[in-house]
């Protein structure tokens, strides 16, 4: 195997050193083109004028305008109120709503798909493996349903066709 490897980098060096890289070999229609390029006479340019200098006219208004108007303050005196200490009883906290159980199912296909919407093209969020268990939020009518993957609590969408109620 060695000697394989050997072999094969001695012939990949040999070829490279051979055939190499071009060092500036041209076709000859190219090279007369450079020729002529590098030949043709220098003409003198003329000296560019400078462009003449522009002033901004200055802009007076033919009617004067008024004076600055200064709103009248208005002196409104309120009373000063103090707040009175109340006393409020504290409503008992109700008892957290528990969200019903979702249905798990589990995947029936070798890999499955988690979209960002119920469809295909949606973008990807994640994949699931065969017998991987889900829960089913809600199913519509297209054929897809919102799950969320038992563990990582990612929500996405899996077509319904990938998905069955009995364990693996």
């Amino acid at each position: 195997m060695l000697k394989l490897t050997l072999t094969l980098c001695a012939a990949m060096f040999a070829a490279m050193l051979i055939g190499g890289r071009d060092h500036g070999q041209l076709r000859p229609g190219l090279a007369a083109a450079q020729l002529e390029a590098a030949q043709a006479p220098v003409t003198a340019q003329a000296a560019v004028e400078p462009a003449e200098v522009v002033t901004q006219a200055a802009f007076t208004p033919a009617t004067a305008l008024p004076a600055e108007v200064v709103a009248p303050a208005n002196e409104l005196a309120l009373p000063l109120v103090q707040p009175e200490a109340v006393e409020t009883a504290l409503a008992e906290a109700e008892a957290p709503v528990e969200e019903a159980p979702a249905d798990v199912w589990y995947v029936a296909a070798d890999t499955v798909n988690v979209r960002e919407g119920p469809g295909t093209t949606y973008g990807i969020l994640d994949k699931l493996a065969n017998g991987d268990a889900v829960s089913v939020v809600w199913q519509d009518d297209t054929g897809w349903a919102k799950i969320r993957i038992e563990g990582d609590g990612i929500e996405g969408y899996v077509s319904t066709d990938f998905l069955t109620q009995s364990a693996p």
